[in-house]
């Protein structure tokens, strides 16, 4: 039986000026995942993340706890499958719905005025945001865009799953939000438009599980945070 432990990144800095880093929390969450793996006897015989450096972070806030231990795991290997889309892709469609949307530019503004302050609610206007841009980019309503429309993101992410090798037992995954909820709707068979139902709760270093059946990969489990026992501790942006 074959398993993939697919992870998203722990808490990124979205107050500070490069949203690609983790903050202080967000490598706390990945240290305590590591020790999750650890207490659970959970080894892997490969690890890959994204190109992204809160992936890569991540991936060694998780990995310093088996070095402690002296166990033999192997280095990441980078995938461009599992890259969060690009923040070019958000902002143009951003800045089409502003356009057609009072509500929406109103939130923008909020938004903004909130990161260039610094302030803490940067985290809720983003969240609340980013959920129409992905509905919009889901269902395809200013279609075509740049840099990819959603069906073809989602082709980019399928393929990053079948280049892991088929004779490997266990393997773990430090990717982001997206591709996390393209993993599940193509595991569930879903419909593109079902998508953004996984796109809402992701959290910080959550753990989704996922068994290999021939060529396929079936979900075991979903958005699971065994390792964040303080609901203090858990995070969304």
């Amino acid at each position: 039986m074959s398993l993939l432990y697919l992870v998203r990144h722990g808490q990124a800095d979205r107050l500070g000026k490069n949203y690609d880093r983790l903050t202080k929390h967000g490598i706390f969450q990945a240290k305590k995942l590591g020790e999750y793996f650890l207490n659970q006897r959970i080894e892997f015989d490969s690890v890959y993340t994204g190109t992204l450096n809160r992936q890569k972070e991540t991936a060694m806030g998780i990995l310093e706890a088996f070095q402690t231990e002296r166990f033999c795991i192997p280095d990441p290997i980078e995938n461009s499958g599992w890259d969060e889309f690009e923040s070019r892709l958000w902002l143009g469609l951003a800045a089409k719905i502003r356009n057609a949307n009072e509500g929406f530019a109103n939130l923008y503004d909020l938004y903004k005025k909130a990161w260039e302050n610094g302030e803490e609610s940067t985290r809720t206007h983003f969240q609340s945001m980013i959920q129409i841009v992905l509905k919009d980019w889901v269902e395809g309503v200013w279609d075509p865009v740049e840099p990819y429309t959603f069906s073809e993101y989602v082709e980019k992410v399928s393929f990053a799953p079948k280049s892991i090798p088929k004779d490997l037992k266990s393997t773990l995954v430090l990717s982001s939000s997206t591709p996390i909820a393209v993993m599940m709707g193509l595991s569930c068979q879903m419909k593109y438009q079902n998508y953004p139902v996984f796109m809402k709760s992701i959290t910080n270093t959550s753990l989704s599980v996922f068994r290999r059946s021939r060529d396929f990969w079936e979900p075991v489990s979903f958005n699971t945070t065994p390792h964040l026992t303080d609901p203090d501790w858990i995070t969304i942006v």
